[in-house]
């Protein structure tokens, strides 16, 4: 990744507070994006985005059969799904019995697969076609092709809506969330989560950082997320923070990648091992040495790890790679008032 400094043409209003006021960040280079990619921050609701952007279609068009999500292994996808539906969705399993699950941005399925097999009556949106046929041919669920926004006025209304890993990659992070309460039944819980600009591994790495690649249009710190729900209708009212299976090895974490590039070749593998070993022990950290590698293997991982409340793993010090902010569809009665908010913590 390489980085430079370009004057452009001012933003526009900023997407979520309609603030004429940005400053530029970054200006970045990343493969397959033609020219710079750089990032503005609004100075008043410091929600952090990328101008110019490519068209809507040209931004849809990136999400084929070689976006590098799609392409990762069985095993990567199903610890993920674990790790998901234990910290997010395993302690609303009482609180919605046989309840009705969407997942937008479902990808290959597995977090659906894994619900649908804990009870829930489950369909997910995807915006890849052919991610959207490998759900539905592997797992035969109901998944819908296009974006929330495309299928909001034929679709619902659901108990819970999740969407991780989505928010920051769509154009427009407001019809998103207005089209997510949309679909949502009275009291129904939106799951929204997301990269953590605020979290302490961006804040180490800088330009380093994990979360940021071509993909990833709108990056949001729990401030900016919030008031966007809140500002949709949603009522805000449990904030935490994880790192996914995928970035939990601090032998490859691309912030600490200087310390072990700068080393001799002969100490370099030394000082992975080293990293490796230091990595705090975790759910996430155990799911990445120890992978399930089927449906099977992953229903009983969910059973072992919700019949033991340390291991979920979540934080209320907003300090992890990613950012979850859950929500209900009606302003009054809010999640600590039903104890969720405890249960998630």
């Amino acid at each position: 990744m390489v980085t430079s400094h370009t004057t452009i043409k001012h933003p526009p209003a900023c997407e979520l507070c309609g603030t004429a006021d940005a400053r530029q960040l970054w200006s970045l280079s990343f493969e397959g994006h033609p020219g710079e990619f750089i990032l503005w921050q609004c100075q008043f609701c410091k929600v952090v985005f990328n101008w110019p952007r490519l068209p809507p279609e040209a931004v849809h068009d990136q999400y084929d059969g070689s976006y590098y999500v799609f392409n990762s292994p069985t095993e990567r996808c199903w610890s993920r799904a674990v790790q998901t539906y234990v910290s997010l969705l395993g302690p609303l399993e009482t609180r919605c019995p046989a309840g009705r699950l969407l997942d937008v941005g479902c990808a290959r399925g597995h977090l659906l697969a894994l619900a649908r097999g804990r009870g829930w009556r489950v369909e997910g949106v995807e915006l890849a076609r052919e991610a959207a046929a490998l759900a539905s041919a592997e797992f035969d669920l109901t998944v819908r092709t296009g974006t929330i926004e495309d299928h909001a006025e034929q679709i619902g209304p659901f108990d819970v809506v999740i969407a991780t890993d989505v928010i920051e990659h769509v154009t427009s992070p407001r019809r998103f969330v207005q089209a997510v309460k949309r679909v949502l039944a009275p009291g129904g819980w939106a799951i929204i989560e997301t990269p953590n600009w605020g979290g302490w591994w961006r804040r180490l790495g800088g330009r380093r950082w994990l979360g940021l690649n071509r993909f990833h249009l709108f990056l949001f710190d729990e401030r900016s997320l919030s008031r966007l729900i809140e500002e949709c209708g949603l009522a805000v009212s449990a904030k935490m923070s994880l790192t996914s299976t995928g970035g939990v090895d601090w032998a490859w974490r691309p912030e600490l990648a200087p310390l072990s590039d700068s080393l001799p070749p002969a100490l370099e593998w030394r000082s992975r091992r080293l990293l490796s070993w230091a990595t705090p022990r975790s759910m996430a950290r155990d799911l990445h040495q120890k992978p399930p590698r089927s449906l099977d293997e992953s229903l009983a991982r969910v059973e072992r790890l919700l019949a033991n409340e340390h291991q979920k793993q979540v934080s209320t010090r907003l300090n992890g790679d990613n950012l979850a902010v859950i929500a209900r569809a009606e302003a009054r009665g809010s999640l600590s008032e039903t104890g969720l908010s405890e249960a998630l913590t």
